[in-house]
Protein backbone atom coordinates (compact mmCIF):
# COMPACT_ATOMS: atom_id res chain seq x y z
CA UNK A 1 0.00 0.00 0.00
CA UNK A 2 1.42 3.40 -0.75
CA UNK A 3 1.96 6.19 2.23
CA UNK A 4 0.18 9.38 2.35
CA UNK A 5 3.14 11.53 1.95
CA UNK A 6 3.69 14.68 4.33
CA UNK A 7 1.36 17.77 3.69
CA UNK A 8 0.38 20.61 5.08
CA UNK A 9 -2.20 21.82 7.37
CA UNK A 10 -4.12 23.17 4.65
CA UNK A 11 -4.55 20.18 2.36
CA UNK A 12 -4.66 17.67 5.15
CA UNK A 13 -7.89 19.15 5.83
CA UNK A 14 -9.23 18.51 1.94
CA UNK A 15 -8.08 15.15 2.68
CA UNK A 16 -10.13 15.35 5.86
CA UNK A 17 -13.29 16.26 4.21
CA UNK A 18 -12.57 14.14 1.05
CA UNK A 19 -11.96 10.75 3.74
CA UNK A 20 -14.91 11.75 6.43
CA UNK A 21 -17.50 13.98 4.67
CA UNK A 22 -16.44 12.46 0.15
CA UNK A 23 -16.25 8.76 1.17
CA UNK A 24 -18.11 9.43 4.77
CA UNK A 25 -15.99 6.59 6.99
CA UNK A 26 -17.30 6.60 10.31
CA UNK A 27 -15.26 6.38 13.67
CA UNK A 28 -17.83 4.85 15.30
CA UNK A 29 -17.73 1.13 15.69
CA UNK A 30 -15.53 -1.54 14.59
CA UNK A 31 -14.05 -1.01 10.89
CA UNK A 32 -12.26 -3.89 9.16
CA UNK A 33 -8.67 -2.60 8.80
CA UNK A 34 -8.66 -3.73 4.96
CA UNK A 35 -11.88 -1.49 4.63
CA UNK A 36 -9.47 1.31 6.02
CA UNK A 37 -6.93 0.37 3.41
CA UNK A 38 -9.04 0.55 0.52
CA UNK A 39 -10.67 3.73 1.51
CA UNK A 40 -7.37 5.70 2.34
CA UNK A 41 -5.46 4.35 -1.00
CA UNK A 42 -8.80 6.37 -2.33
CA UNK A 43 -7.18 9.64 -0.38
CA UNK A 44 -3.73 8.87 -1.60
CA UNK A 45 -4.88 8.71 -5.40
CA UNK A 46 -6.57 12.80 -4.37
CA UNK A 47 -3.48 13.58 -2.59
CA UNK A 48 -1.40 12.01 -6.06
CA UNK A 49 -3.45 14.60 -7.93
CA UNK A 50 -2.93 18.04 -5.89
CA UNK A 51 -1.41 20.42 -8.13
CA UNK A 52 1.36 22.94 -7.31
CA UNK A 53 -1.32 24.97 -5.77
CA UNK A 54 -2.30 22.80 -3.27
CA UNK A 55 -5.89 22.43 -4.79
CA UNK A 56 -7.35 19.42 -5.70
CA UNK A 57 -7.61 18.47 -9.66
CA UNK A 58 -11.44 18.12 -10.26
CA UNK A 59 -10.87 16.11 -13.61
CA UNK A 60 -9.44 12.86 -12.06
CA UNK A 61 -11.71 12.92 -9.27
CA UNK A 62 -12.91 9.65 -9.09
CA UNK A 63 -16.66 8.50 -7.60
CA UNK A 64 -17.53 5.10 -7.16
CA UNK A 65 -20.80 4.64 -4.92
CA UNK A 66 -22.62 7.16 -3.35
CA UNK A 67 -20.62 8.42 -0.36
CA UNK A 68 -22.88 6.91 2.58
CA UNK A 69 -21.85 4.56 5.45
CA UNK A 70 -24.08 1.13 5.91
CA UNK A 71 -24.15 0.32 9.73
CA UNK A 72 -24.28 -3.57 10.52
CA UNK A 73 -25.21 -4.98 13.66
CA UNK A 74 -23.85 -8.47 14.04
CA UNK A 75 -25.32 -10.24 17.12
CA UNK A 76 -24.33 -14.28 17.66
CA UNK A 77 -27.44 -15.76 19.15
CA UNK A 78 -26.45 -18.82 21.52
CA UNK A 79 -27.92 -20.33 25.07
CA UNK A 80 -24.05 -21.95 24.65
CA UNK A 81 -21.17 -19.68 26.60
CA UNK A 82 -18.21 -22.22 25.68
CA UNK A 83 -19.19 -21.94 22.09
CA UNK A 84 -16.63 -22.62 19.94
CA UNK A 85 -15.98 -19.20 17.90
CA UNK A 86 -13.95 -20.05 15.32
CA UNK A 87 -16.82 -20.42 13.02
CA UNK A 88 -18.56 -17.33 13.49
CA UNK A 89 -14.86 -15.75 13.11
CA UNK A 90 -14.31 -17.21 9.99
CA UNK A 91 -17.46 -16.13 8.76
CA UNK A 92 -17.08 -12.47 9.41
CA UNK A 93 -13.95 -12.28 7.71
CA UNK A 94 -15.38 -13.86 4.64
CA UNK A 95 -17.93 -10.92 5.16
CA UNK A 96 -16.11 -8.48 5.44
CA UNK A 97 -13.99 -9.00 2.37
CA UNK A 98 -17.01 -9.43 0.40
CA UNK A 99 -18.77 -6.25 0.78
CA UNK A 100 -18.09 -2.50 -0.36
CA UNK A 101 -15.61 -0.49 1.78
CA UNK A 102 -18.81 1.80 2.75
CA UNK A 103 -20.45 -1.02 5.27
CA UNK A 104 -19.18 -0.95 8.42
CA UNK A 105 -19.71 -3.38 11.57
CA UNK A 106 -20.46 -2.13 14.83
CA UNK A 107 -19.08 -4.11 17.45
CA UNK A 108 -19.94 -7.57 17.17
CA UNK A 109 -22.42 -8.58 20.09
CA UNK A 110 -22.78 -12.23 21.98
CA UNK A 111 -26.36 -12.75 23.47
CA UNK A 112 -25.77 -16.27 25.59
CA UNK A 113 -29.29 -14.98 28.09
CA UNK A 114 -32.26 -12.29 27.74
CA UNK A 115 -30.59 -10.41 29.84
CA UNK A 116 -27.37 -9.79 27.58
CA UNK A 117 -30.14 -7.90 25.00
CA UNK A 118 -28.98 -4.58 27.12
CA UNK A 119 -25.79 -4.15 25.09
CA UNK A 120 -27.67 -4.63 21.66
CA UNK A 121 -30.39 -1.74 22.84
CA UNK A 122 -27.60 0.12 23.62
CA UNK A 123 -26.45 0.02 19.93
CA UNK A 124 -29.21 -0.80 17.85
CA UNK A 125 -30.11 3.31 17.07
CA UNK A 126 -26.82 3.50 15.57
CA UNK A 127 -27.84 0.37 13.23
CA UNK A 128 -29.13 0.49 9.54
CA UNK A 129 -29.60 -3.86 9.82
CA UNK A 130 -28.90 -6.13 12.10
CA UNK A 131 -27.56 -9.77 11.32
CA UNK A 132 -28.20 -12.68 13.74
CA UNK A 133 -26.07 -15.85 13.45
CA UNK A 134 -28.19 -17.94 15.31
CA UNK A 135 -26.63 -21.27 16.96
CA UNK A 136 -28.68 -23.74 18.77
CA UNK A 137 -32.47 -23.22 19.28
CA UNK A 138 -34.04 -20.69 22.02
CA UNK A 139 -33.78 -17.48 23.83
CA UNK A 140 -37.06 -16.39 22.01
CA UNK A 141 -37.25 -13.41 24.02
CA UNK A 142 -34.18 -11.67 22.87
CA UNK A 143 -35.36 -12.40 19.54
CA UNK A 144 -38.03 -10.48 20.11
CA UNK A 145 -36.80 -7.81 21.46
CA UNK A 146 -34.23 -7.39 18.90
CA UNK A 147 -37.17 -7.18 16.03
CA UNK A 148 -38.52 -4.95 18.33
CA UNK A 149 -35.77 -2.46 17.46
CA UNK A 150 -37.88 -2.35 14.18
CA UNK A 151 -34.73 -2.66 11.73
CA UNK A 152 -34.27 -4.67 8.92
CA UNK A 153 -33.01 -8.11 9.93
CA UNK A 154 -30.99 -10.83 8.62
CA UNK A 155 -30.91 -14.42 10.05
CA UNK A 156 -28.28 -16.76 9.18
CA UNK A 157 -27.01 -19.95 10.96
CA UNK A 158 -24.74 -21.28 8.18
CA UNK A 159 -24.14 -22.86 4.57
CA UNK A 160 -25.80 -25.78 5.47
CA UNK A 161 -28.46 -26.18 8.26
CA UNK A 162 -31.08 -23.33 7.79
CA UNK A 163 -33.35 -24.07 11.00
CA UNK A 164 -31.73 -22.37 13.62
CA UNK A 165 -32.05 -19.99 11.62
CA UNK A 166 -35.81 -20.66 10.45
CA UNK A 167 -36.46 -21.40 14.52
CA UNK A 168 -35.43 -17.62 14.86
CA UNK A 169 -37.85 -16.74 12.66
CA UNK A 170 -40.48 -17.79 14.45
CA UNK A 171 -40.27 -15.09 17.07
CA UNK A 172 -39.99 -11.92 14.79
CA UNK A 173 -43.19 -10.18 14.43
CA UNK A 174 -44.08 -8.03 11.85
CA UNK A 175 -42.20 -9.70 9.64
CA UNK A 176 -41.44 -6.96 7.43
CA UNK A 177 -37.60 -6.87 5.98
CA UNK A 178 -37.19 -10.11 7.45
CA UNK A 179 -35.14 -12.17 5.73
CA UNK A 180 -33.50 -15.92 6.16
CA UNK A 181 -30.57 -16.01 4.39
CA UNK A 182 -30.09 -19.38 2.89
CA UNK A 183 -26.28 -19.56 1.62
CA UNK A 184 -23.74 -16.51 2.44
CA UNK A 185 -24.41 -15.46 -1.61
CA UNK A 186 -27.88 -14.93 -0.24
CA UNK A 187 -26.59 -13.21 2.41
CA UNK A 188 -24.30 -10.51 0.01
CA UNK A 189 -27.17 -10.24 -2.17
CA UNK A 190 -29.63 -8.67 0.88
CA UNK A 191 -26.93 -6.77 1.99
CA UNK A 192 -25.92 -5.18 -1.14
CA UNK A 193 -29.38 -4.11 -2.00
CA UNK A 194 -30.10 -2.65 1.49
CA UNK A 195 -26.92 -0.39 0.96
CA UNK A 196 -28.10 0.26 -2.51
CA UNK A 197 -31.01 1.76 -1.27
CA UNK A 198 -29.39 3.76 1.05
CA UNK A 199 -27.37 4.68 -1.42
CA UNK A 200 -30.30 5.96 -3.53
CA UNK A 201 -31.86 8.04 -0.86
CA UNK A 202 -28.63 10.30 -1.03
CA UNK A 203 -28.68 10.32 -4.43
CA UNK A 204 -29.29 14.17 -6.22
CA UNK A 205 -29.32 13.62 -10.56
CA UNK A 206 -29.34 16.74 -12.37
CA UNK A 207 -31.37 17.49 -15.33
CA UNK A 208 -29.48 19.77 -18.12
CA UNK A 209 -31.25 22.08 -19.95
CA UNK A 210 -34.81 21.21 -18.05
CA UNK A 211 -36.54 24.28 -19.63
CA UNK A 212 -36.92 22.61 -22.79
CA UNK A 213 -40.28 21.16 -24.02
CA UNK A 214 -37.88 18.15 -24.50
CA UNK A 215 -37.41 17.25 -20.80
CA UNK A 216 -40.95 17.42 -20.51
CA UNK A 217 -41.69 15.33 -22.94
CA UNK A 218 -39.38 12.77 -21.12
CA UNK A 219 -40.65 13.47 -18.06
CA UNK A 220 -44.41 13.13 -18.46
CA UNK A 221 -43.51 9.74 -18.95
CA UNK A 222 -43.22 9.20 -15.20
CA UNK A 223 -46.80 8.56 -13.39
CA UNK A 224 -46.66 11.41 -10.85
CA UNK A 225 -43.59 13.26 -12.31
CA UNK A 226 -40.45 14.92 -9.70
CA UNK A 227 -42.47 13.74 -6.81
CA UNK A 228 -42.72 10.19 -7.16
CA UNK A 229 -39.19 9.52 -8.31
CA UNK A 230 -38.17 11.33 -4.67
CA UNK A 231 -41.10 8.84 -2.98
CA UNK A 232 -40.43 5.72 -4.52
CA UNK A 233 -36.16 6.11 -4.69
CA UNK A 234 -35.64 8.94 -2.30
CA UNK A 235 -33.38 10.74 -5.50
CA UNK A 236 -33.85 14.02 -6.06
CA UNK A 237 -33.75 15.35 -9.69
CA UNK A 238 -32.59 19.00 -9.93
CA UNK A 239 -33.02 20.87 -13.05
CA UNK A 240 -30.12 23.26 -14.72
CA UNK A 241 -31.34 26.22 -17.14
CA UNK A 242 -29.95 25.94 -20.73
CA UNK A 243 -28.58 29.49 -20.21
CA UNK A 244 -26.51 28.26 -17.17
CA UNK A 245 -25.46 24.96 -19.43
CA UNK A 246 -24.25 27.59 -22.70
CA UNK A 247 -22.71 29.85 -19.88
CA UNK A 248 -20.31 27.32 -18.21
CA UNK A 249 -19.78 25.77 -21.94
CA UNK A 250 -18.87 28.61 -23.24
CA UNK A 251 -16.16 30.23 -20.06
CA UNK A 252 -14.70 26.77 -19.66
CA UNK A 253 -10.62 27.11 -19.33
CA UNK A 254 -8.79 26.65 -22.83
CA UNK A 255 -6.13 24.94 -20.73
CA UNK A 256 -8.46 22.35 -19.58
CA UNK A 257 -9.74 21.75 -22.81
CA UNK A 258 -6.34 21.42 -24.40
CA UNK A 259 -5.35 18.73 -21.68
CA UNK A 260 -8.66 16.68 -22.03
CA UNK A 261 -8.34 16.73 -25.92
CA UNK A 262 -4.65 15.16 -25.39
CA UNK A 263 -6.00 12.65 -22.92
CA UNK A 264 -9.04 11.47 -25.52
CA UNK A 265 -6.58 11.73 -28.26
CA UNK A 266 -3.62 9.70 -26.09
CA UNK A 267 -5.95 6.91 -25.34
CA UNK A 268 -8.40 6.14 -28.55
CA UNK A 269 -7.17 3.54 -30.34
CA UNK A 270 -8.13 5.52 -33.49
CA UNK A 271 -9.39 9.15 -34.23
CA UNK A 272 -11.72 8.61 -38.05
CA UNK A 273 -13.35 11.76 -38.17
CA UNK A 274 -13.46 13.85 -35.81
CA UNK A 275 -10.94 16.89 -36.51
CA UNK A 276 -9.61 19.23 -33.74
CA UNK A 277 -12.75 21.15 -33.54
CA UNK A 278 -15.23 18.37 -32.82
CA UNK A 279 -13.16 17.49 -29.88
CA UNK A 280 -12.84 20.91 -28.19
CA UNK A 281 -16.52 21.87 -28.53
CA UNK A 282 -17.71 18.33 -26.95
CA UNK A 283 -14.36 18.45 -24.59
CA UNK A 284 -15.58 22.02 -23.13
CA UNK A 285 -19.21 19.75 -23.14
CA UNK A 286 -17.96 17.28 -20.56
CA UNK A 287 -15.93 19.79 -18.46
CA UNK A 288 -18.65 22.07 -17.55
CA UNK A 289 -20.57 18.62 -16.97
CA UNK A 290 -18.03 17.74 -14.35
CA UNK A 291 -18.13 21.04 -12.60
CA UNK A 292 -21.84 21.27 -12.53
CA UNK A 293 -21.74 17.74 -11.25
CA UNK A 294 -18.89 18.82 -8.78
CA UNK A 295 -20.64 22.19 -7.87
CA UNK A 296 -24.32 20.28 -6.96
CA UNK A 297 -22.55 17.41 -5.23
CA UNK A 298 -24.53 15.25 -7.82
CA UNK A 299 -24.44 11.62 -8.86
CA UNK A 300 -25.28 11.32 -12.22
CA UNK A 301 -27.27 13.61 -15.24
CA UNK A 302 -28.83 13.58 -18.18
CA UNK A 303 -29.13 16.37 -21.22
CA UNK A 304 -32.76 17.51 -22.91
CA UNK A 305 -31.89 18.66 -26.92
CA UNK A 306 -33.12 21.39 -28.44
CA UNK A 307 -32.17 24.84 -30.73
CA UNK A 308 -28.68 25.69 -29.42
CA UNK A 309 -25.00 25.46 -30.03
CA UNK A 310 -24.38 22.85 -27.99
CA UNK A 311 -22.73 19.48 -29.14
CA UNK A 312 -24.15 15.80 -28.75
CA UNK A 313 -22.84 14.22 -25.05
CA UNK A 314 -22.17 11.12 -25.78
CA UNK A 315 -17.96 11.23 -25.02
CA UNK A 316 -18.96 13.08 -22.02
CA UNK A 317 -21.44 10.28 -21.31
CA UNK A 318 -18.81 7.35 -21.47
CA UNK A 319 -16.02 9.14 -19.66
CA UNK A 320 -18.59 10.33 -16.84
CA UNK A 321 -20.16 6.48 -16.66
CA UNK A 322 -16.37 5.33 -16.32
CA UNK A 323 -15.92 7.58 -13.85
CA UNK A 324 -19.08 6.46 -11.84
CA UNK A 325 -21.45 8.97 -12.63
CA UNK A 326 -24.99 7.47 -14.63
CA UNK A 327 -25.52 9.26 -18.17
CA UNK A 328 -28.63 8.74 -20.11
CA UNK A 329 -28.63 9.54 -23.55
CA UNK A 330 -31.73 12.34 -25.05
CA UNK A 331 -33.20 13.30 -20.94
CA UNK A 332 -34.36 9.98 -20.63
CA UNK A 333 -35.18 9.78 -16.72
CA UNK A 334 -36.45 6.02 -16.41
CA UNK A 335 -32.96 5.42 -18.31
CA UNK A 336 -31.23 7.41 -15.84
CA UNK A 337 -33.27 5.47 -12.47
CA UNK A 338 -32.44 2.61 -13.99
CA UNK A 339 -28.27 3.17 -14.38
CA UNK A 340 -28.31 4.81 -11.39
CA UNK A 341 -29.56 1.49 -9.38
CA UNK A 342 -27.36 -0.11 -11.32
CA UNK A 343 -24.93 1.90 -10.24
CA UNK A 344 -25.12 1.56 -6.48
CA UNK A 345 -26.11 -1.79 -6.41
CA UNK A 346 -23.23 -3.87 -8.28
CA UNK A 347 -20.79 -0.73 -8.61
CA UNK A 348 -20.71 -0.85 -12.45
CA UNK A 349 -21.68 1.27 -15.35
CA UNK A 350 -23.99 0.13 -17.84
CA UNK A 351 -25.08 0.51 -21.45
CA UNK A 352 -28.56 1.75 -22.90
CA UNK A 353 -29.86 1.60 -26.19
CA UNK A 354 -32.64 1.33 -28.75
CA UNK A 355 -34.20 -2.01 -29.04
CA UNK A 356 -34.55 -3.95 -32.23
CA UNK A 357 -35.49 -7.74 -32.10
CA UNK A 358 -34.52 -11.04 -34.17
CA UNK A 359 -37.24 -13.39 -33.83
CA UNK A 360 -35.46 -15.84 -35.88
CA UNK A 361 -32.56 -15.93 -33.40
CA UNK A 362 -34.41 -15.45 -30.19
CA UNK A 363 -31.99 -11.83 -29.83
CA UNK A 364 -32.64 -8.27 -29.40
CA UNK A 365 -30.42 -5.61 -30.73
CA UNK A 366 -29.73 -2.65 -28.68
CA UNK A 367 -28.04 0.66 -30.33
CA UNK A 368 -26.37 3.88 -29.47
CA UNK A 369 -24.03 6.26 -29.85
CA UNK A 370 -22.34 5.82 -26.44
CA UNK A 371 -21.28 2.97 -24.21
CA UNK A 372 -18.42 2.93 -21.08
CA UNK A 373 -15.01 1.20 -21.21
CA UNK A 374 -15.59 0.05 -17.81
CA UNK A 375 -17.89 -2.26 -18.45
CA UNK A 376 -16.84 -4.84 -16.54
CA UNK A 377 -16.41 -2.82 -13.27
CA UNK A 378 -14.79 0.47 -12.17
CA UNK A 379 -11.74 -1.26 -10.89
CA UNK A 380 -11.53 -3.03 -14.39
CA UNK A 381 -9.30 -2.93 -17.79
CA UNK A 382 -11.28 -0.45 -19.73
CA UNK A 383 -12.38 -1.40 -23.26
CA UNK A 384 -10.48 0.52 -26.55
CA UNK A 385 -12.44 3.45 -28.42
CA UNK A 386 -11.99 4.46 -31.48
CA UNK A 387 -13.11 8.02 -32.08
CA UNK A 388 -16.04 8.81 -34.94
CA UNK A 389 -18.55 10.92 -35.69
CA UNK A 390 -22.01 10.83 -34.17
CA UNK A 391 -24.03 7.95 -36.65
CA UNK A 392 -26.73 11.29 -37.50
CA UNK A 393 -24.42 14.61 -37.03
CA UNK A 394 -21.92 16.32 -39.72
CA UNK A 395 -22.46 19.65 -37.37
CA UNK A 396 -18.68 20.44 -35.23
CA UNK A 397 -19.80 18.37 -32.07
CA UNK A 398 -20.72 15.31 -33.72
CA UNK A 399 -18.42 13.04 -31.84
CA UNK A 400 -18.54 9.84 -30.38
CA UNK A 401 -16.89 6.55 -29.79
CA UNK A 402 -17.41 3.00 -30.93
CA UNK A 403 -16.92 0.51 -27.76
CA UNK A 404 -16.94 -3.14 -28.67
CA UNK A 405 -18.79 -4.36 -26.16
CA UNK A 406 -17.30 -8.16 -25.42
CA UNK A 407 -18.73 -11.20 -27.60
CA UNK A 408 -19.99 -14.17 -24.96
CA UNK A 409 -20.51 -11.81 -22.13
CA UNK A 410 -23.08 -12.68 -20.27
CA UNK A 411 -25.46 -10.35 -19.30
CA UNK A 412 -28.74 -8.59 -17.81
CA UNK A 413 -31.23 -6.65 -19.74
CA UNK A 414 -33.38 -4.48 -17.63
CA UNK A 415 -36.14 -1.74 -18.21
CA UNK A 416 -38.27 0.38 -15.34
CA UNK A 417 -41.90 1.08 -16.29
CA UNK A 418 -43.06 4.37 -15.98
CA UNK A 419 -45.69 3.93 -13.25
CA UNK A 420 -42.14 2.64 -11.01
CA UNK A 421 -43.92 -0.27 -10.19
CA UNK A 422 -42.34 -2.82 -12.12
CA UNK A 423 -39.26 -3.43 -13.98
CA UNK A 424 -38.47 -5.65 -16.45
CA UNK A 425 -35.42 -8.32 -16.15
CA UNK A 426 -33.75 -10.61 -19.03
CA UNK A 427 -30.19 -12.26 -19.23
CA UNK A 428 -28.42 -13.65 -22.21
CA UNK A 429 -25.30 -13.24 -23.78
CA UNK A 430 -23.79 -10.48 -26.28
CA UNK A 431 -23.17 -12.68 -29.86
CA UNK A 432 -21.67 -9.42 -31.39
CA UNK A 433 -21.12 -6.21 -31.13
CA UNK A 434 -20.81 -4.04 -34.41
CA UNK A 435 -20.89 -0.38 -36.53
CA UNK A 436 -23.48 -0.74 -38.74
CA UNK A 437 -24.98 0.91 -41.47
CA UNK A 438 -28.06 2.41 -40.55
CA UNK A 439 -27.82 1.82 -36.90
CA UNK A 440 -26.54 3.87 -34.07
CA UNK A 441 -22.44 4.10 -33.72
CA UNK A 442 -22.67 0.67 -30.97
CA UNK A 443 -25.35 -2.08 -32.00
CA UNK A 444 -25.35 -5.43 -29.28
CA UNK A 445 -26.82 -8.02 -30.33
CA UNK A 446 -28.15 -10.51 -27.46
CA UNK A 447 -29.45 -13.77 -27.64
CA UNK A 448 -31.52 -14.24 -24.97
CA UNK A 449 -32.39 -17.15 -22.33
CA UNK A 450 -36.08 -16.18 -22.35
CA UNK A 451 -37.83 -15.40 -25.45
CA UNK A 452 -37.77 -12.54 -27.25
CA UNK A 453 -41.19 -12.67 -28.47
CA UNK A 454 -42.29 -12.54 -24.27
CA UNK A 455 -39.70 -10.10 -24.00
CA UNK A 456 -41.36 -7.64 -26.29
CA UNK A 457 -44.42 -8.20 -25.44
CA UNK A 458 -43.94 -7.83 -21.75
CA UNK A 459 -41.20 -4.73 -21.56
CA UNK A 460 -43.03 -0.54 -21.28
CA UNK A 461 -40.92 0.70 -24.12
CA UNK A 462 -37.67 1.34 -26.10
CA UNK A 463 -34.61 1.80 -24.34
CA UNK A 464 -33.06 -0.85 -21.81
CA UNK A 465 -30.41 -0.55 -20.00
CA UNK A 466 -27.64 -3.66 -19.86
CA UNK A 467 -25.10 -4.48 -17.60
CA UNK A 468 -22.12 -6.93 -17.61
CA UNK A 469 -23.15 -10.03 -15.58
CA UNK A 470 -26.21 -12.13 -14.92
CA UNK A 471 -27.32 -10.37 -10.99
CA UNK A 472 -31.43 -10.67 -11.68
CA UNK A 473 -31.04 -11.80 -8.52
CA UNK A 474 -29.92 -8.71 -6.74
CA UNK A 475 -31.62 -6.54 -8.95
CA UNK A 476 -34.97 -8.62 -7.48
CA UNK A 477 -33.91 -8.08 -3.87
CA UNK A 478 -33.42 -4.28 -4.45
CA UNK A 479 -36.53 -4.20 -6.37
CA UNK A 480 -38.32 -6.03 -3.45
CA UNK A 481 -37.23 -3.05 -1.27
CA UNK A 482 -38.32 -0.05 -3.28
CA UNK A 483 -42.20 -1.84 -3.39
CA UNK A 484 -41.03 -2.66 -7.27
CA UNK A 485 -42.43 -6.04 -9.01
CA UNK A 486 -39.67 -7.63 -11.12
CA UNK A 487 -41.10 -9.10 -14.41
CA UNK A 488 -38.23 -12.00 -15.58
CA UNK A 489 -38.12 -13.07 -18.94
Amino acid sequence: MRTVPDIGDENLTSLKSIYFERLLVSDCGVTNSARVKDTLSLVVEKWEQVDKSGKLDKIAEVSVGTPVVFRLLPVLVSRERSLDLRPWEGFFEKLVSDLPPDVIFLSRISICRVEDIEEFENLAGEADAVLIYKVGLGLGDALRKIAEAGKPLLLFAGTKDVRYALDALEYVYPRKETWVATDFEDLVVRLRALLARKRLAHTRVLALNADYLHWQRWLCRVQGGLAAIKARFGVEVQGIRNSEVIQRWQNIDPERVTETVRLWREEAKEVVEPGEEDLEVVAKLYLAMEDLLTEHSAHGLTMAYGEDPLPVPCVPYMWLRDRGFPAACEADILSLLTMVMVHHLLDKPSFMGNTFIDLENNAILLSHCVAPRKMAGYKGIPLPYVLRSQHWGKQPGSLSAFVELTPGQEVTVCRLAGDLRSMLLANGEIQACEDLAGFCRITARVKLNGSAREFIRRTSGNHHVLVYGDHQDELQALNELLGIETIKI
